[in-house]
């Protein structure tokens, strides 16, 4: 998948201040942020009762005979499915050296699905969030602000 960063400013100054307790408060800081970031790439968006959208006739003939040779009917049964990882349940966030959190998931085939560089027609026009998107939305929401800030009053 990709790798995107949130920016936190003043942090620092935090830091500075915080002394010897600094990777335990930012750590904290950043698994509430991953934490939104995760629950921003989690929502399944709604049906798409359209036509699926292929990347290239090439990628249907593939997905066709597929199915067929795994022995599966060629339309795809959204959580029931036998190529079904439940993506969605499947994003964790976890601590990525000692201060930063990384959000990410084990199924195999999510870069096809929420990737901002790899995402395939199909998710994108059933409304399937990209890493990149997701990010933005946390970005712009203001929760980041508003955890630090309260963290900073918490501490002082």
């Amino acid at each position: 998948m990709s790798e995107f960063a949130i920016e936190v400013k003043g942090l620092d100054a935090l830091i500075a201040k915080l002394d010897g307790t600094a990777p335990k408060v930012i750590s904290g800081v950043t698994m509430a942020i991953g934490q939104l970031v995760r629950d921003a790439m989690a929502k399944y968006p709604k049906r798409n009762a359209g036509p699926v959208k292929w990347a290239s006739a090439k990628q249907r003939t593939w997905y066709h005979a597929a199915r067929g040779k795994a022995g599966l009917p060629l339309r795809y049964t959204r959580n029931s499915d036998p190529w079904s990882q439940r993506l969605g349940p499947s994003w964790a966030v976890e601590r990525w050296h000692e201060v930063d959190a990384a959000v990410g998931t084990r199924v195999t085939y999510a870069k096809w699905v929420q990737s901002d560089e790899f995402q395939q027609p199909m998710h994108e026009a059933t409304g399937w969030k990209t890493d990149k998107q997701a990010v933005e939305e946390v970005r712009r929401s203001g929760a980041v602000e508003r955890i630090v800030s309260q963290v900073v009053d918490r501490e002082w």
